[in-house]
Order: C-alpha cells, then sequence, then structure tokens
C-alpha cells in the first residue's frame, strides 16, 4: 500500500499463480475499492456522508493469472476462502497506519459441509451447511464465539437439522482456547460432532488447518481448524485426519465426524487483561485453566484467581520477553517454522509450496505465471 499524488495504491505483485483447483477467487476491482472507500469513510471518518466519490482515488494492481486474477480457463467455486483472506489483509494493511483500528486475522471464511445419498426408503436427501467461527479480536473489544463472518446467515437448530436428516448432532460448542489470548481475546471456534445414520458422502470446504488467523500488536494467534473421521460404522474405531478440501468421502451408519472451525486472533498484551474476567471465561468453558496461564492468570479450583501467583507469573513472563515493542503480527511462527513442524502438529504432510508443483494445461501459456514459473525453475527457456 503506497499513496502517491493524491492516490490510495495498492499492489498484489508476488501474488501466488492462479490454481487448477477452485480456490480461486475473482476480485473485482469496483468491488475492492467500494470495501476500501465504505470501510475508510464510514471507520476513519464517520462525520462523512458515504458517497462513490473515492472510486477515482483508488488504484489497484492485481496481476492477471494469479489467484485473485485469474484468467479463462479458472474454477472458482470455493472462492470465500480468500474472500475472507482479503478481508483479513485489508484490515492488517490499513490498521498499520493507525493501529486504533486494526483487528486481528479472524475466522475469515465460509466453511461449507455437505451430506448426501439415499435413505433404506429410496429417498434422497443433501444437506448443505456453512459453519462459523472466531471472529477477531478488536481494538475496543473481544470477538465473538462461534459467530457467522457474514451478517445475513444464521446457524441452523439441531433439532431441524435431525428432523429432516439421518443424522445426529451429539455435541455443538465453542472450542475452548481456540481464540487467541490478547488484551482483548480473539472468538472461539465451533466444535460440532455429526453422527451418520445412513450411508453416504460428505464434502469438506474448510481453510486453516495450518496457518493460523493472526495475532496483533501484542496478541496471539488463534486455533487451527480439523476435522476427524471415526470410523464406528465398521467397527474399527478407527480416527481418519481429513483434509480442510476434500470431496466424495465415503461414510457409513454410524461413523462420526468432528468438524472443528478456526479461533480468531487475539488483540493487544494477554497479561493485561483483567485477570477477574480470564477467570469468568474458564467458569463459562471459554477458556481452560491450562489456558488461562498464556494471559498469567492462575484460577483456584473454585474459579477464582490466586492474586499473589498470577503477579508472579506475570512477572515472569513479561521478563521473558525480548526487549522492545511486540511484532505488529503474530502468526504463529514462519511458513518454514509451520512446514516443519506441521505433520506433528495437525497429523498432516506439510503441503507442497506452488513452485513445487508441476504447473500442466493452459494456464502455463499465460505470460505472468511463465515467468513465475522460470523464476522458481519450473521451465527454463
Amino acid at each position: 500500500m503506497s499513496k502517491k499524488d493524491g492516490k490510495l495504491r495498492l499492489d498484489f505483485t508476488g501474488t501466488d499463480p492462479q490454481s487448477p483447483s477452485s480456490v480461486n477467487y475473482y476480485l473485482s476491482h469496483n468491488m475492492f475499492k467500494m470495501f476500501i472507500g465504505i470501510y475508510l469513510v464510514t471507520v476513519y471518518d464517520p462525520r462523512c456522508v458515504v458517497n462513490d466519490g473515492f472510486h477515482d482515488l483508488v488504484d489497484l494492481h492485481i496481476p492477471e493469472g494469479t489467484l485473485l486474477n485469474p484468467m479463462r480457463p479458472a474454477a472458482l467455486s470455493t472462492r470465500t476462502h480468500l474472500l475472507g483472506r482479503v478481508m483479513d489483509l485489508l484490515s492488517g494493511l490499513l490498521g498499520q497506519k493507525a493501529p486504533e483500528f486494526m483487528t486481528a486475522g479472524g475466522f475469515s471464511d465460509s466453511p461449507h459441509f455437505m451430506y448426501s445419498g439415499f435413505r433404506e426408503n429410496g429417498e434422497s436427501y443433501l444437506l448443505y451447511q456453512i459453519g462459523f467461527g472466531g471472529i477477531p479480536a478488536r481494538p475496543h473489544g473481544d470477538g465473538m464465539d462461534g459467530h457467522c463472518l457474514w451478517p445475513a446467515m444464521k446457524s441452523v437448530p439441531n433439532e431441524f437439522l435431525e428432523l429432516y436428516y439421518p443424522l445426529r448432532i451429539e455435541e455443538y460448542n465453542t472450542v475452548t482456547d481456540s481464540g487467541g489470548p490478547g488484551l482483548h481475546r480473539g472468538g472461539n471456534a465451533q466444535r460440532i460432532f455429526y453422527r451418520f445414520l445412513e450411508e453416504g458422502e460428505i464434502s469438506i470446504h474448510d481453510d486453516r488447518w495450518l496457518s493460523k488467523p493472526w495475532g496483533v500488536l501484542g496478541g496471539e494467534p488463534g486455533g487451527r481448524s480439523s476435522k476427524i473421521l471415526v470410523h464406528h460404522g465398521d467397527g474399527s474405531g478407527r480416527r481418519e485426519i481429513l483434509h480442510s478440501k476434500q470431496d466424495h468421502i465415503r461414510v457409513q451408519k454410524g461413523d462420526l465426524l468432528e468438524w472443528l472451525t478456526w479461533g480468531g486472533g487475539g488483540y493487544g498484551d494477554p497479561l493485561e487483561r483483567d485477570a477477574k474476567l480470564v477467570a469468568l471465561e474458564v467458569h463459562r468453558g471459554l477458556v481452560s485453566f491450562e489456558g488461562a496461564k498464556r494471559y498469567g492468570v492462575v484460577v483456584t479450583p473454585d474459579y477464582g484467581v490466586n492474586e499473589q501467583a498470577t503477579a508472579e507469573l506475570r512477572l515472569k513472563m513479561a521478563n521473558a520477553r525480548p526487549a522492545g515493542a511486540p511484532e505488529v503480527f503474530n502468526r504463529g511462527g514462519t511458513w518454514e517454522e509451520l512446514r516443519a513442524n506441521c505433520l506433528e502438529e495437525t497429523g498432516l504432510p506439510a503441503p507442497k509450496l506452488p513452485w513445487e508443483v508441476p504447473l500442466r494445461g493452459p494456464m502455463t501459456g499465460l505470460p505472468h505465471i511463465r515467468e513465475w514459473m522460470k523464476k522458481h525453475g519450473q521451465i527454463k527457456e
């Protein structure tokens, strides 16, 4: 982001090439200008009447052939992953110039769950459900727990799901400790356990199974998502770790899907959070006894605060920190560190980077992608 001649310029040079799979998101220039303009006007200068005069004051450059500006042919069906990330990106970018408006990274997505098949009587069924997660922490408060990113979407009552579909909801709850610690806590993720009562297929479109929603200005990142299928239908009880994006998974009657989404990042120094509020959240199941120590708070078995132990722990944690101001963004480690620890922490092998996967098909003919491939040694001319 830069400013020149009275115009705001946002340059997406360096964005990865478009994908052969359907994670691409065609970011409309006019829509993105609308995001920027309305956000800047309503948040930074609420006295100004919203108008479209800002359009000519924003320059946007998104190279062709990238994830955010794909060229035909390009699949777009799971575009909500990148749409939500762009909103996080915009908040983090503008917040660096105005920290009082900075928000953490959050549950910036619209995870999809599908379950389909035929009942024993021959009738077909198809469930398409959108999951929720942790809203990022803000300068003036915590992120919401298990909330939807899009205001118009509401939670479907479990009784409705169980009445119309061959499944049983065995748990519907928040994911304790999944919200990033901070002066303001990131929202917790969502946990749903689906018990399948008919044989069928499921599909999952989710994200953030490896990277974490970043914390800001001393806040810590939110928790990852995970999807585990427990095979009870065949009597084995085998636990299968699923990928965040996976289609046509066969399930048997009695199998259980453990669906966990991701939390929101924290804002500000966790050691400055009200210790009594941390203890209250332990009582409510939003934070665990052990998780309270990430705030430097020692909670007693009756959900009170051990004042002396808390003071000692907070002093110890403060003294162990490196000198200077905290990093603006805390992603829970570098990309290299996340990949190195991937198998141990998630149970899945680290994903290949784009230049580690040979590109095929018409995309290789795009000038931008050819240049990118040459840079990373995929092709030589």
